[in-house]
């Protein structure tokens, strides 16, 4: 009380209000830094969950579906008697296999866990074994059409579920490192509120301070 009555007595009225004025105004730019900040870090969060996990979920799941595709394009192949409607579906698989490369490209480029790479690194090893498998079967079948329909539905069979077995490998990798990226949102947002709300708990402890320091101002006058 007697810093605040000399305080009071060295400096007058317009000054006393201004220095409360500038510290309230200090305390409300302070909390729409928390603020911006805690909100840009959200959106990071957020960015990094769509582009690191979301999309490349999505190239892996069409990744999929084009390789299940020629998997039965191939079986078709090889029970068509019709040579011009073989060659529309090799054509078919052709371009699969140009969208499945695109497709593992992107997702390599995008940012992987050292474990997703490891799959990955398998995966590619895999699907250029089948590719050649396929080159053989579609060789085969020229000269040995039961010979073709034997090797397409043993060994391609297993070289295919050995393709499989990595995409699946990195699709559980992605659902996990998901929900760790959600928690972490979560918390991150967690923070901000509590951050928010404690910032509003000084602003409005400052403003019943000034107020009672006017009203002191105002007795002493």
């Amino acid at each position: 009380m007697a810093f605040a009555t000399n305080w009071y007595k060295k400096t007058g009225i317009r000054r006393q209000v201004f220095v409360i004025f500038s510290i309230i105004t200090g305390i409300i730019m302070t909390i729409s830094l928390i603020g911006i900040m805690g909100i840009n870090r959200v959106a990071e969060d957020v960015n990094g969950l769509y582009y690191d996990r979301l999309l490349p979920a999505v190239e892996m799941a069409n990744l999929t579906e084009k390789l299940y595709e020629n998997r039965l394009l191939l079986e078709e192949y090889l029970y068509l008697d019709d040579s011009l409607m073989r060659k529309g579906i090799l054509e078919k698989i052709e371009k699969n296999h140009k969208s499945i490369d695109s497709l593992a490209s992107k997702y390599a480029e995008s940012h992987l866990v050292e474990e997703e790479n490891r799959f990955l690194i398998t995966y590619r090893k895999e699907v250029f074994k089948y590719k050649q498998l396929e080159g053989e079967i579609v060789k085969l079948f020229a000269t040995d059409a039961e010979g073709a329909k034997t090797l397409f539905s043993t060994e391609a069979s297993e070289e295919f579920k050995k393709i499989i077995e990595p995409i699946h490998r990195i699709t559980d990798i992605q659902l996990k490192i998901g929900e760790e990226l959600r928690k972490e949102s979560i918390k991150e947002a967690n923070s901000i509120r509590f951050a928010l709300y404690l910032a509003m708990g000084v602003v409005i402890l400052a403003i019943i301070i000034t107020g009672a320091w006017l009203g002191f101002v105002y007795m002493m006058q």
